[in-house]
């Protein structure tokens, strides 16, 4: 399931909101349309910075992802 949340606001605001939100995922209170967000503590996570920029304007994206350990069985004993 994907979850999202989209404000408008000025720079000042925005980093307001980076202030806070990057603390509350860390400590494991950010949510998303209520959904709790938790960042693995027993995973490798893959993350990046990407920055986008035409005559039209720009975006900067900072994503995390990571990947979910598969359950191995050993069916020879």
């Amino acid at each position: 399931m994907k979850y999202q949340e989209s404000y408008l606001g000025t720079r000042a605001e925005f980093g307001e909101f980076v202030k806070k939100a990057v603390p509350e995922l860390f400590s494991g209170r950010l949510t998303v349309e209520g959904k709790s967000v938790s960042l693995p503590a027993d995973a490798e996570l893959d993350y990046k910075v990407k920055y986008d920029e035409d005559e039209q304007g720009g975006s900067v994206t900072i994503k995390v992802a990571w990947e979910k350990e598969s359950l191995e069985i050993d069916l020879d004993d």
